[in-house]
């Protein structure tokens, strides 16, 4: 109602230039509907729930990558508009982001073949699937390249992250030496704490690796005073978020979407069994924490990086 506030000659409007605008106002198109509330039929879906704008580049790049390993037309769709929408033609293969696009694909379309990405643990009736948990191998690996004197590992978790993961994660540490300290967090209370026994015993031998969505519970609280005893004492803390390397962690391993996305497609088309690990990662490293901590990243390794903040 803002644009029709009267004014006269010294500031209100005239009962025809009122009508003028209503008119105009007709005249314009009807707004088409969100994208998100419309389903794109096609015979590969990609299905995933609502995400915050902050995501909409997850699934922009998922969908980007599936296009380009599938050689069939694509359609993406929203779950709720999926329970919501009446279909013409129902697809043949779906991958599902998550266990409840998984679960509602599975009941939406019997026949189609659904492919779960992004989950922690492969639903009952699924065959094969995508994690959403970076190989533990790939982020142990790097930090021997980086720092090959650690010889302890804290490894902070949620009590959420499946048992299975956390047992493959600490044979990676094994297999290169490494002793093993898991910590498990159901909150921020107890990832403050765990942060604050690590730097009561950390030293220049040990190593830090939160894992996923650990930081997250409260990043302005728990990042500071681990990056502070890191570059104090002098040992790597890592993680498999990008944020936080800006932040001062040495360095992370994110998946890379895109990437993920043309796997998926290769998945459809092969007979893989299983919960697959994420293997197609960005790898991003603080090269000023390294310098503080006393390591010498050799260009050589620099190149393996997919980003430098110096």
């Amino acid at each position: 109602m803002g644009l029709l506030r009267h004014r006269s000659r010294k500031g209100r409007w005239t009962a025809w230039r009122v009508w003028v605008v209503a008119l105009l106002l007709c005249w314009l198109p009807t707004p088409r509907p969100a994208l998100a509330d419309v389903c794109q039929e096609a015979p590969l879906m990609l299905v995933h729930p609502a995400v915050a704008p902050a995501y909409d580049a997850v699934i922009d790049q998922l969908l980007e990558g599936l296009t380009q390993g599938a050689s069939q037309d694509i359609g993406i769709c929203t779950l709720d508009a999926m329970k919501a929408q009446s279909w013409s033609r129902a697809p043949r293969q779906i991958v599902a982001v998550g266990a409840a696009a998984y679960t509602a694909a599975e009941r939406a379309f019997p026949d189609a073949r659904v492919l779960p990405i992004l989950v922690g643990t492969l639903p009952p009736q699924a065959r094969n699937g995508l994690s959403s948990f970076v190989d533990p191998a790939l982020v142990v690996e790097q930090l021997q390249v980086l720092s090959p004197t650690t010889e302890v590992l804290y490894f902070i978790h949620l009590q959420t992250v499946p048992a299975e993961l956390i047992r493959r994660a600490q044979r990676a540490a094994n297999t290169l030496g490494l002793r093993w300290i898991p910590i498990a967090v159901d909150g921020l209370r107890a990832a403050a704490l765990a942060i604050e026994r690590v730097r009561g015993e950390a030293s220049t031998s040990s190593a830090v690796w939160f894992h996923r969505d650990v930081l997250a519970l409260n990043p302005d609280i728990l990042i500071p005073p681990i990056v502070r005893s890191s570059w104090k004492v002098g040992f790597p803390v890592i993680s498999d978020d990008a944020d936080t390397v800006e932040r001062g962690l040495l360095f992370a391993l994110t998946p890379d979407y895109r990437a993920l996305g043309r796997a998926a497609a290769a998945h459809l088309s092969e007979d893989h069994r299983g919960l697959s690990d994420i293997r197609w990662v960005q790898r991003v490293l603080n090269a000023r924490t390294a310098r503080a901590i006393g390591l010498t990243v050799r260009p050589a390794e620099e190149i393996g990086f997919d980003a430098l903040d110096d």
